[in-house]
């Protein structure tokens, strides 16, 4: 008995699904928003629910773009903080791990503190300068002699 080739219809899931996480990170585009727009919020992206977001802003933002305060972008230390250290680590979590906005925001802001613990180590390298004594410079090595008992 010959078994005929059954093609199945393959049905391909959409390249980037946000709703059904687990999928590929969303390329998003950063988009430059004056305070006027954004109020209080220092970054807002398309993933955010609506319920989360202000009444002014809902069905606003696209869901692949990243929306910053112009003072926020305008800092370069800054802007890579929220976005690399907040916003990218927050989506990554939402669309790869499956987690809620609620909890990739939990995780992301801790996150977010490890970037601002490197700007702190920087200033205090800066602050600190050239260390004020000098490294202990060893002139004759010594040898351990172990006694046998």
């Amino acid at each position: 008995m010959e078994k005929k080739n059954e093609t199945k219809k393959r049905v391909d899931p959409k390249q980037y699904d946000p709703y059904g996480r687990g999928k590929e990170t969303l390329p998003f585009i950063v988009k430059v928003k004056p305070r006027s727009l954004m109020g209080d919020y220092i970054a807002l992206h398309g993933l955010l629910p609506e319920n989360e977001l202000p009444v002014s802003l809902r069905h606003k933002i696209p869901e692949n773009e990243i929306w910053i305060r112009k003072n926020v972008y305008d800092d370069p230390k800054r802007r890579e903080r929220i976005l690399q250290g907040h916003e990218k680590f927050e989506l990554e979590l939402m669309e790869t791990k499956g987690l809620t906005y609620k909890q990739a925001h939990e995780r992301a802001q801790f996150h977010e503190k490890v970037y601002k613990l490197e700007d702190w180590l920087e200033r205090l390298e800066e602050e600190l300068g050239k260390s004020s004594y000098e490294p202990v410079e060893v002139i004759e090595k010594t040898s351990k002699i172990r006694k046998k008992k």
